[in-house]
């Protein structure tokens, strides 16, 4: 029995990390199809455990014993509470059915590890990340050397993600939480294993290496920190040899691929003449400090203040890409909004206050308590290793956590649940003070009754987690294209996008939803139904103005320029990097003889995106108002455009008045 079960732990973890090669499925974002993918996959396990409850009651019961998890749980609830105070409901119910699925993705995990032999388990895993490491490096090794002579490096790197279908980064980080299971599987594994598990060692550091992300050297040399202190403080006694050669397995392939890196590097760079974003891996790791944070520290300073300013309640559970924007809308280039704080722990007191931000905290605090307590106590010897392995791969997610945002990427959030799952599995065998034939004495009818409605929750939970998420992913079909219409006439026909799904009520880049959706209704004259829209869900996203602008367009279809004027004017003033917001405002202050608007907004936005077509655009307005403008001072303002775009006099000498 307990061979089929391990058989059966072993698929569903392997139908788990299928995760990480879902493509986008035609969506905008990979994270659609691949959060859904999760949640349907706890369905399925937690249907399995449901209807084999005889075998894992005692699970249900016993994964209590885990105060990781008890505080994981009150973290949840007390998100899921934050629902009732989010600037924005539906964003907020979005986020929540991605930690709910993360949270009980955890739990199946707990129940399915809960007394099992823990080292062969891990090392069947270890094999299956060995494999999947592999073929993901492989991958960007073939781009790296398909393109690294032919195009600048910089945008070689950029465009290295391997199968994970993010960025660099988020590639990098979900590769790194991998190197401490292959470290594990060189070790437990004969000659053939070892070579397997080295080849895949050696090409995880190598596009480590060349991804180059700062973040990653950071963890990597925590890591490989532990890694060393396990082997010669805490592990067992052995000879000097047995020392050695374990060290050997994790730092000759760094040094190793280190030089070989930085040959590549320094080639590439010198051949495409471009190394002003990423150097040898030497110079990356210098360039490693505070204050080369960059856009990461104002993210975290701005996250500080606000949460300063609102320490018992946040902006709601995932809202802070909204609540963020007031401090970033003189930064922000268009739409392209900071989603996140670049750190989970300043995001958690920015969204659930200093309650939530602590339980968030006190989930890395107990994994590090536990650790201490595994090296330091006789009796727990023998999970060292594993749990030295685990909490190493937890260390990669924390440093993860501190500088980026792993909790919104599916792939992160598996690796994430399962290094938990796995470090505090040997609780289930330590308080194994009964035989499995008498857990039914074991606990009482409380805890048993609080097993029932934890169960429910979960069920109820993951329904609702299930249709959120599905949700979500046929909203980033239509997505894909709605996003494309931005700024330009929509071209989308009205049959393939009415049906687009209103949860989430704001777009991957948190526009409104309803709001570009009224654009189509405008355009096909159906204007009833976009004022409907345009007011159905305003406060959606008000900080962005989205709604102000298409209120603009509305009226000036409805040919009322004044009101089309009116809200023209609150979409730039209040968010004056957008092009389409100012290119809007010009026409009608050109209309309404307005001189002063004009002048303002001219020489606001030019400070953002000083271009030809923007002088061009007030050079025509002004020549439409000789009342207003002298002729001298036209021609002066040519004559600045001219210096500023010698290369287009003769477009812009076709706009002389003399």
């Amino acid at each position: 029995m307990n061979q089929e079960k391990n058989t059966l732990t072993t698929l569903f973890y392997m139908l788990y990390m299928l995760v990480h090669f879902l493509p986008p499925f035609w969506g905008a974002d990979g994270m659609g199809i691949q959060w859904l993918y999760v949640s349907v996959l706890d369905f399925l396990v937690l249907g399995y455990l449901l209807l084999n409850r005889t075998k894992y009651k005692a699970a249900f019961i016993g994964i209590f014993n885990n105060k990781f998890l008890i505080v994981y749980l009150l973290y949840l609830i007390w998100a899921l509470g934050s629902y009732f105070y989010a600037i924005n409901r539906t964003e907020a119910m979005v986020c929540l059915a991605r930690l709910a699925t993360t949270f009980i993705l955890f739990t199946n995990l707990s129940v399915l590890l809960y007394k099992k032999d823990i080292q062969a388990l891990l090392k069947k895993f270890s094999f299956i990340i060995s494999l999947v490491v592999i073929f993901d490096c492989i991958v960007m090794t073939v781009v790296f050397f398909m393109f690294f002579r032919k195009i600048p490096y910089t945008n070689v790197v950029l465009n290295l993600c391997g199968m994970s279908y993010g960025n660099k980064n988020i590639t990098a980080a979900s590769m790194l939480i991998n190197v401490p299971f292959v470290i594990y599987y060189i070790h437990q594994s004969k000659l053939k294993g070892k070579v397997l598990g080295i080849l895949s060692l050696s090409l995880a550091i190598f596009s480590l290496f060349i991804l180059s992300t700062r973040s990653t050297f950071v963890g990597l040399l925590l890591i490989l920190s532990i890694y060393i202190f396990y082997t010669l403080l805490i592990q067992e006694k052995r000879s000097l040899k047995s020392i050695m050669v374990k060290l050997a397995y994790f730092i000759l392939p760094i040094i190793f691929v280190y030089f070989i890196a930085n040959v590549f590097i320094n080639y590439a760079s010198n051949t495409t003449k471009d190394a002003t974003m990423y150097g040898t891996v030497t110079k990356r790791v210098a360039d490693i400090s505070i204050e080369k944070g960059g856009d990461r520290l104002a993210f975290w300073k701005t996250g500080i203040d606000y949460a300063k300013h609102h320490l018992l309640f946040g902006d709601g559970y995932g809202n802070w890409k909204i609540a963020s924007l007031p401090y970033e809308k003189e930064r922000i280039v268009e739409f392209i909004v900071p989603y996140h704080a670049h750190n989970d722990f300043i995001e958690n007191f920015t969204d659930l206050g200093v309650i939530g931000g602590l339980l968030y905290i006190l989930l890395y605090l107990f994994a590090f308590y536990f650790i201490l307590k595994i090296w330091f106590s006789k009796k727990f010897k023998q999970f060292a290793f594993t749990t030295t392995i685990a909490f190493m791969a937890f260390t990669c997610y924390f440093v993860d956590a501190a500088l980026n945002f792993p909790a919104e990427r599916p792939v992160m959030q598996v690796m994430f649940a399962f290094t938990a799952a796995f470090l505090f599995s040997p609780l289930s065998l330590l308080n194994n003070k009964h035989d499995e034939v008498d857990e039914n004495k074991l606990y009482s009818k409380t805890q048993r009754l609080f097993s029932k409605i934890f169960i429910t929750g979960l069920t109820v939970l993951l329904l609702a987690a299930i249709f959120i998420n599905t949700q979500v992913y046929r909203s980033m079909l239509y997505q894909r294209y709605m996003m494309g219409d931005l700024g330009v006439k929509p071209n989308m026909n009205m049959k393939d996008v009415k049906n687009v799904p209103l949860i989430p009520n704001l777009s991957y880049n948190t526009l409104p939803m309803n709001a570009m959706l009224a654009r189509y209704y405008i355009r096909d004259s159906n204007y009833k139904e976009a004022y409907r829209l345009l007011n159905a869900d305003k406060n959606a996203n008000p900080v962005i103005y989205y709604n102000d602008y298409v209120l603009s367009q509305y009226f000036s279809a409805v040919k009322n320029s004044d009101s089309a004027y009116y809200y023209a004017k609150i979409a730039f003033h209040n968010w004056p990097r957008a092009g389409i917001y100012y290119y809007n405002l010009m026409p009608l202050a050109i209309d309404h003889k307005d001189s002063a608007e004009m002048n303002f907004a001219f020489n606001r936005f030019i400070t953002y995106r000083n271009d030809l077509s923007t002088w061009k655009q007030y050079i025509e307005g002004r020549n439409k108002m000789p009342e207003l403008f002298d002729l001298k001072s036209n021609n002066k303002i040519l004559d600045s455009a001219l210096k500023l775009f010698p290369k287009d006099s003769a477009t812009l000498l076709k706009l002389n008045v003399h």
